[in-house]
């Protein structure tokens, strides 16, 4: 993905590919939402550099195994020596270091030891907004000294053109009013390539061309496995098929018995099958982590007690069975 430059990308891939590690920020941070090509930006800066200068590219979730490995094994000192003597840092995916208040701590002394000794760091995150909050005011402050270059989500006519060049990479014959399909049905460069793929291999299984036709057989099927899969907004649909209270009533600010009670299972429900914390479940609802939990609560006695109220809370878990 290395060779697509446009308006959306092309101030961070200025920044990769004009990278000179004696003239570079101390802190170069890149951000924006999935699938537009961060790790690839990240990616093709180290494969740059590594043979020129010592440089290390990991993302958060390895960097926190990794942690927790030298901790339990006690290799703290390895790891140190590995981690805070590198020239070039390059972190990905900053955003799951959420939470991990002792591998935040120790990443703040990284980020002092490798600039302390001249080195540099590039770090990715996945965010709208370069909002660093969860690393603590300190080491947050420090990540956005630097240089914080944005990467947006791709206009239309910019995924045409992405799509356009990737089929013509990939050699394909495919119809150029499928290219414009996906361009409208897709919001980022990833999603993008794997409907193509998924098309490709569905085409081939029905022995059939990449023809306009063929998508919009492919493309109804793969609706109506989205429909199944088991995620907070499918949930909150079946509940209300199956409750007869409307999406907005359930989502609203209505305390009618039967809303409330619906909305109750709503919650249980998504607690149970996609097992995501209460504070995320409460911004499908528009309310407080605390009220997620209570609702919980309410529920859970209730289907112990009710049969009726547990024969429909069957009907919908078997909906994503199905």
């Amino acid at each position: 993905m290395n060779w697509f430059l446009s308006e959306f990308n092309i101030r961070a891939w200025r920044l990769i590919r004009s990278y000179r590690l004696e003239a570079a920020p101390n802190v170069a941070l890149i951000y924006g939402p999935r699938g537009i090509g961060k790790s690839t930006m990240l990616r093709s800066l180290y494969q740059h550099n590594r043979l020129n200068e010592e440089s290390i590219f990991t993302d958060a979730l390895s960097f926190s195994r990794q942690y927790a490995y030298a901790a339990q094994d006690n290799k703290l000192k390895l790891f140190r020596q590995r981690y805070r003597s590198t020239r070039l840092l390059l972190i990905d995916d900053l955003q799951f270091f959420e939470g991990k208040v002792k591998t935040i701590e120790e990443l703040h002394y990284t980020y002092e030891y490798v600039i302390g000794n001249g080195g540099k760091m590039v770090i990715s995150l996945e965010a709208d907004l370069p909002q660093l909050e969860f690393l603590g005011e300190r080491l947050a402050s420090r990540f956005l000294s630097g240089v914080v270059v944005p990467v947006n989500r791709p206009l239309e006519h910019e995924m045409e053109r992405f799509l356009e060049e990737y089929i013509h990479q990939k050699h394909l014959f495919m119809d150029k009013l499928v290219v414009g399909v996906i361009a409208g049905l897709t919001d980022n460069l990833a999603d993008a390539m794997r409907v193509i793929e998924q098309f490709i291999q569905f085409a081939e299984l029905e022995e059939d061309e990449l023809s306009l036709q063929c998508f919009q057989v492919f493309w109804d099927k793969e609706e109506e496995k989205r429909k199944m899969v088991a995620d907070p907004m499918n949930i909150i649909n079946i509940v209300s098929q199956n409750t007869k209270v409307s999406v907005e009533e359930l989502v609203g600010p209505s305390r009618k018995t039967n809303v409330n009670e619906a909305r109750q299972l709503a919650i249980y429900t998504i607690r149970t099958l996609c097992q995501i914390s209460f504070p995320l479940i409460g911004c499908y609802f528009n309310r407080k982590h605390s009220t997620m939990i209570t609702s919980y609560q309410k529920i859970q006695a209730k289907l112990a007690s009710d049969q009726e109220l547990y024969k429909k809370y069957e009907i919908i878990l078997k909906s994503f069975k199905a």
